[in-house]
């Protein structure tokens, strides 16, 4: 529990503190699980909603459109809510009905409705990724030291699982969705109910005075905190980050099979290899993420991963040959694994009693790639060849690897909570 003496930081005990960052670890795991819970019965909603082939993409890919429009304003919007009613208060909400949400999409048809209701999916997809981000962040102050790329790489974790409990249903329901959203949905609306009760409440949180920000400070007032105005333009400078590395994600993920079957000239077997290569190295990168970050600063891992991704893209798109390309597509996982929780750690840990605000900001702008990314990769294709579809990425991470590392000389460092008992740092123990 929280106790409060004057002028002090909660106090928490390490099992409280603990059980949040298990929580924490939940919610990720959780988005992920749902998203593959999508991903594996688009097929079957395309059944139910009779969009079957070639003449059914253009009203799915309406459907998307309205889910990542949605998603864009849903990561803004909850913002204030979490600075305001703390974590707790928001982030469990989503974890309850986030998950249920996608079930009238199996007993709907047309278009209309189908779209109103992926608009309501991005928004809680939206909220559901800024609130936990932010939740990450005030349990992250807690620890002292990086935890957020633990914290994302159970997203790919709660994809892989469940990912094969949706395949299993998408073999034996063909025909509609809606076993998988029940079943899926209920198990994990009830799971998020437990779990949210861990998470962190508003008096819990650690106050911002805890951080020290280079250079915010106020020479005739040394206390004060940045201005408003300065905070948004770090802010803005770490979405235009975000969506450079979000777009470059997508590009792997939509194009990568196709660019190497294509330029490489091999099977699409093997072309699929390469994104699943991807993947897993973006999911080791976050299991050792936190501890790099912690011994070379995160600047620096911030710096590599956009030089380790760029020569990654470059690798595979002058290489020539199948195992160059598949190795460029093992750098690009690596690179891209730890930029995206490093750079919203350092976006909420700027200013802390608007953590949710000012990270619900960086995260709509990095959606905007995920919107703007297919449009932008099919321009280079069409202009170019699919054997240039690598070019982007390199020329946005290049970017990312100069710009990140600058941008991140303006946030603070991670501060080790104060044992008051024996006036001395002390991080809360790994658990």
């Amino acid at each position: 529990m929280a106790t409060h003496g004057a002028g002090t930081a909660p106090v928490l005990d390490h099992t409280r503190v603990r059980k949040a960052r298990i929580a924490t670890f939940f919610g990720f795991f959780q988005l992920g699980a749902v998203m593959l819970m999508w991903s594996t019965s688009t097929t079957s909603l395309r059944g139910h909603l009779g969009w079957e082939g070639d003449g059914g993409d253009s009203q799915f890919g309406l459907l998307a459109l309205s889910i990542g429009i949605g998603a864009a304003v849903g990561c803004f919007a909850i913002g204030p809510f979490i600075d305001r009613y703390g974590p707790r208060n928001t982030a469990m909400p989503t974890m309850v009905i986030y998950p249920l949400c996608y079930i009238p999409l199996a007993f709907l048809d047309g278009l209309i409705g189908a779209m109103a209701i992926g608009v309501l999916i991005g928004l809680l997809r939206g909220a559901f990724d800024t609130a936990f981000n932010t939740h990450g962040v005030q349990v992250e102050r807690y620890y002292g030291r990086p935890i957020m790329s633990a914290f994302h790489a159970a997203y790919p974790a709660g994809g892989f699982v469940l990912g094969l409990v949706g395949s299993a249903l998408a073999r034996h329901f063909t025909d509609s969705p809606a076993v998988s959203y029940i079943s899926i949905g209920v198990v994990l609306s009830v799971l998020g109910f437990v779990f949210g009760k861990w998470l962190l409440s508003l008096d819990e949180l650690l106050p911002p005075e805890q951080d020290e920000i280079p250079g915010a400070a106020d020479p005739a007032h040394p206390g004060k905190r940045s201005a408003t105005t300065a905070t948004l333009l770090v802010m803005i400078g770490f979405g235009v980050l975000l969506l450079g590395s979000m777009l470059s994600e997508g590009a792997v993920l939509d194009w990568g099979q196709e660019f190497v079957r294509r330029a490489v000239g091999t099977t699409a077997g093997l072309a699929a290899t390469a994104v699943t290569l991807y993947s897993g190295a973006q999911f080791v990168g976050r299991l050792f993420g936190d501890r790099l970050a912690e011994y070379f600063g995160a600047r620096l891992i911030v710096g590599a991963s956009g030089v380790i991704g760029a020569a990654g893209a470059l690798l595979a798109m002058l290489g020539g040959s199948a195992p160059l390309a598949l190795t460029g597509f093992v750098l690009l996982g690596l690179g891209l694994a730890c930029m995206a929780p490093l750079m919203l750690s350092a976006a909420g840990r700027r200013d802390p009693e608007n953590a949710g605000r000012n990270i619900g900001l960086v995260n709509a702008i990095g959606y905007v790639g995920m919107l703007v990314g297919p449009a932008a990769i099919t321009v280079v294709v069409d202009n170019l060849g699919i054997e240039w579809m690598p070019l982007l990425p390199a020329i946005l991470l290049a970017l990312i690897a100069i710009g990140g590392p600058a941008l991140m000389r303006l946030v603070p460092r991670y501060h080790k909570p104060v044992d008051e008992a024996h006036n001395e740092q002390r991080p809360i123990a790994a658990g």
